[in-house]
């Protein structure tokens, strides 16, 4: 058989169609008749704004608007999901944190001879944990009325001193002297008057002073079962928390009060959830009565990069509506403290993605919330059955993945650093050389140095840094190196030299020192050069907000495609209502219609 050549016509009419004339034509395939199309569309869309110019230059610039307005909501959308809730730490009122964002976590060691709470102690604090939260049983202290044995807490206490862990203390469970009559048993009973509950606190913290700075009223009192089978509200639970507010600072005026942590769901159908029972306090002028609010920050199932936020949505960014709803009650400048943080282990989550959530958790809160403190851990230790040992970091005495990151030296130096927002001068990320002395006002520590040479080194994270500085006739010149380099402040001879003495009136002002930074660590050194004073009452670091330029460029476009739909539509009004002259359009003869037409063979 002969294979023709492929030029050759073919004579089979196979796969063609006949003409009138008899003559065959090639079907046109897909790609044909979809140019075909296309060109029929352009031809009519060109003819349409021949014949009816008005028409189609309403009908674009309506389009361009459109586009123009859903770029804007694109853009609105996706600002929303990366940065809400992320602050820079700049951001007045500052968030003036009374502790560093130091490791911490929820222990119950009651049940521990006092040898194994020293061991425990040991063990949390050869771990880098600067923070524990215990409970406090009022009913098993003041069993009898007026009469306080702590022998329980004591040593407790003591261990965690003697290793530097401060105590957060959760006072729970009223005794049942104190109790209403016809309060339901449940796991917490609530006193029947808040002087008696003002009473204890005042001696608990009296009783400890410095070693337990931190108290909190109560534990979910938003459930029945710890509030007497009655769940609390936020203004029946606001006369408890003035009463233990007032009764800590009578014990100890440095002690800080932390709100009850609070369940995000009611128990019992009468019941309200968090964000109800805070806005409830706020209601009720409650925000003259604590000085930090307490959240319960359950990841769930979701990784802490999941950013939507929702009151149905159980993640880590649940906590962004905390703090809104705080700024929208004015209080934008209490921090909020995760009392109880964690993810629990189960089918969805393992121990390494437990430990993996955890950290990236804390790393997401110290780069992007100022506004959050101590991030507690749910639980150090529980036994296999108990609940809390799904969230444990250590449950039954073994170590996790969870452990083993958490004390990875790494991450214990970026705990210790000062990230995003208000570092103290108590902070771990603040050192000193030479003599320094301690000045207490407008409810934090000041340190001053008249000496010369004498210095302060700020470890941080962050793309700039703002500074309480005195400024006034007393304060001294002083030099200012980042990163081991001279950062020149346009003082002195050789203009390497920082001073902000402007007048005779001696202020506290912030100062920005530095910013546009890498956000990495830095290392930070104020010495002072000259004699005279130099005092400082803290520092905040500051942190640019990421993923910036998608907005900015979304938000270039829209603009600009608004601009040209807004100035189309204003072309075409100014047209019909005869302000302007509508240029003369060249002639736009008809395209002639050509029949089916393809390239005849070569012979």
């Amino acid at each position: 058989m002969v294979r023709p050549y492929p030029l050759d016509p073919d004579d089979s009419n196979r796969g063609r169609k006949v003409n009138a004339a008899g003559q065959g034509t090639r079907r046109a395939g897909p790609g044909a008749q979809l140019s075909s199309l296309t060109a029929d569309a352009i031809v009519a869309l060109l003819d349409l704004r021949h014949r009816r110019p008005d028409l189609t230059h309403f009908l674009g610039a309506l389009l361009l608007l459109l586009v123009g307005i859903v770029l804007i909501a694109s853009t609105s959308l996706t600002d929303q999901y990366l940065h809400r809730g992320v602050e820079s730490g700049a951001e007045r009122p500052y968030v003036v944190q009374s502790s560093g964002r130091e490791l911490a976590t929820n222990v119950d060691l009651r049940i521990f001879t006092p040898e194994d709470i020293r061991d425990v102690a040991a063990t949390l604090g050869d771990a880098g944990f600067g923070y524990v939260r215990q409970e406090f049983s009022w009913a098993e202290v003041e069993t009898n009325q007026g009469q306080f044995n702590w022998s329980l807490y004591d040593p407790i206490v003591e261990a965690m001193n003697q290793e530097s862990i401060a105590v957060i203390a959760v006072i729970v469970d009223a005794p049942r002297w104190s109790v209403a009559g016809e309060t339901v048993i449940s796991n917490n009973r609530p006193p029947a008057d808040p002087d008696d509950l003002q009473r204890f606190v005042r001696e608990l913290t009296a009783h400890y002073g410095d070693q337990v700075p931190y108290v909190q009223i109560w534990d979910r009192p938003n459930l029945a079962s710890e509030w007497g089978g009655r769940p609390a509200t936020g203004a029946t639970f606001q006369p408890f928390l003035a009463a233990g507010f007032y009764g800590a600072r009578e014990g100890n005026a440095a002690v800080r009060v932390i709100t009850p942590e609070l369940a995000v769901l009611p128990d019992v159908a009468e019941g309200v959830g968090d964000l109800v029972f805070l806005r409830g306090l706020y209601s009720a002028d409650a925000e003259d009565v604590f000085d930090i609010v307490g959240i319960a920050l359950d990841g769930g199932t979701n990784s802490p990069d999941d950013r939507r936020v929702s009151v149905e949505r159980e993640n880590f960014s649940r906590a962004i509506l905390t703090r809104e709803l705080m700024v929208r009650h004015g209080d934008a400048e209490t921090p909020v403290w995760a009392t109880t943080y964690g993810w629990p282990v189960g089918s969805e989550v393992s121990r390494e993605e437990q430990a993996e959530y955890v950290v990236r958790g804390l790393e997401r809160a110290w780069s992007e919330w100022p506004w959050m403190g101590l991030m507690i851990q749910w639980s150090f230790a529980a036994r296999a059955e108990d609940p809390v040992a799904k969230y444990a970091v250590a449950p039954g005495g073994s170590s996790t993945p969870l452990y083993r990151r958490l004390t990875d030296p790494d991450l214990r130096r970026r705990s210790d650093i000062a990230n995003t927002g208000f570092a103290p001068m108590s902070a771990e990320a603040v050192t000193f050389e030479g003599i320094w002395d301690d000045q207490h006002l407008e409810g934090r520590t000041f340190r001053t140095t008249n000496q010369v040479g004498s210095s302060i080194t700020l470890r941080l994270q962050g793309t700039g840094l703002i500074a309480f500085l005195r400024s006034g006739p007393q304060a001294g010149a002083f030099r200012l190196e980042l990163d081991g380099e001279v950062f020149p402040g346009g003082y002195g001879e050789e203009e390497d030299l920082w001073s902000f003495f402007v007048s005779f009136r001696t202020d506290d002002l912030p100062r920005r020192l530095v910013s546009g930074l890498d956000d990495e660590e830095h290392t930070l050194r104020i010495t002072l050069m000259e004699p005279g004073e130099l005092t400082l009452g803290g520092f905040v670091v500051e942190r640019e907000a990421p993923f910036v330029w998608p907005i900015i460029l979304l938000t270039t476009i829209s603009v600009i495609v608004l601009f040209l739909g807004l100035r189309s539509m204003i072309y075409l009004v100014a047209i019909r209502s005869g302000h302007l002259q509508r240029r003369a359009d060249a002639p736009f003869p008809a395209l002639p219609r050509l029949p089916d037409w393809q390239a005849g063979r070569r012979a």
